[in-house]
């Protein structure tokens, strides 16, 4: 079951294995039974997963969670070799018993800079092995989960209603301009009234500030993980100028968008 805007998630992963492989064309698993959580993200190209004796034809964009007690296998296509980020981890909750994702066993995960970014980030720590690569590695892969977990929306919050997810689509397609209540509502299908109680139920924000959070935070992804500079970003997600985007931008986050990419990378 999704949990709600108000429940905590926390996943605690224990990586025991980390590869950034780029598959030679004979590449295989062999058969057998795992104790671990297997989290696998392919990047290029095609394969085929067996899981359990069922098998799983996967490709680009494709994340695959195999959970312990199953019986898996895999191999990649030869003609068009799979390159692929793996984890084998274990995996505790907030009180650090054994727990599992909400994942399917293979979801899509659209092409995503800041999971890229991230993933390149736990492949330099772990190649350094410095004394805190693996502290370092863990919060990473924390944010990696996370953001697997908002971005597929199998955490319940603004996607948790269809009305409000089709909100948050019609605003992110329509980020370089302004947008009304109105036009939203229109789009979704509901009075503009209605949708601010359903934005207030379902992520805590007014109208107002559900596009604005989506604004900013779209914004700063862009500044930290693309490089544009605070102009740009600016320009490109709807803000009338540099000046009223550095205001609101930091009114939100606490600080100005020029320091974050400093503070975040």
């Amino acid at each position: 079951m999704a949990k709600t805007v108000h429940e905590d998630l926390f996943f605690l992963p224990k990586v025991d294995y980390f590869v950034h492989r780029v598959c030679m064309p004979d590449w295989v698993i062999e058969r057998q039974l795992i104790d671990f959580h297997d989290l696998t993200y392919v990047v290029e190209g095609q394969g085929e997963y067996i899981v359990d004796d069922v098998a799983h034809p996967v490709s680009k964009g494709d994340l695959i969670y195999i959970k312990p007690g199953a019986w898996r296998e895999a191999a990649t296509s030869a003609d068009k070799p799979m390159v692929l980020y793996a984890f084998n981890m274990k995996l505790m909750d907030k009180a650090c018993q054994p727990t599992q994702l909400p994942l399917p066993l293979i979801s899509k995960l659209e092409r995503n800079p800041k999971v890229d970014h991230l993933l390149e980030r736990i492949k330099q720590h772990v190649a350094l092995r410095e004394a805190t690569s693996v502290m370092l590695t863990t919060a990473l892969l924390m944010e990696v989960i996370s953001e697997i977990l908002l971005t597929t929306g199998l955490v319940q919050g603004s996607g948790s209603d269809p009305r409000v997810q089709k909100a948050a689509a019609f605003v992110m397609e329509n980020i370089h301009r302004h947008i009304s209540a109105g036009e939203i509502g229109a789009a979704v299908g509901v009075h503009p009234g209605y949708l601010n109680k359903l934005t207030m139920k379902n992520t805590g924000k007014t109208v107002s500030r559900f596009i604005t959070n989506i604004r900013v935070n779209m914004a700063e992804d862009a500044i930290v993980y693309e490089g544009i500079s605070v102009s740009e970003a600016a320009s490109r997600f709807g803000f009338s100028d540099i000046y009223h985007f550095s205001k609101v931008f930091k009114k939100n986050k606490g600080y100005p968008p020029s320091t974050a990419k400093t503070l975040l990378r």
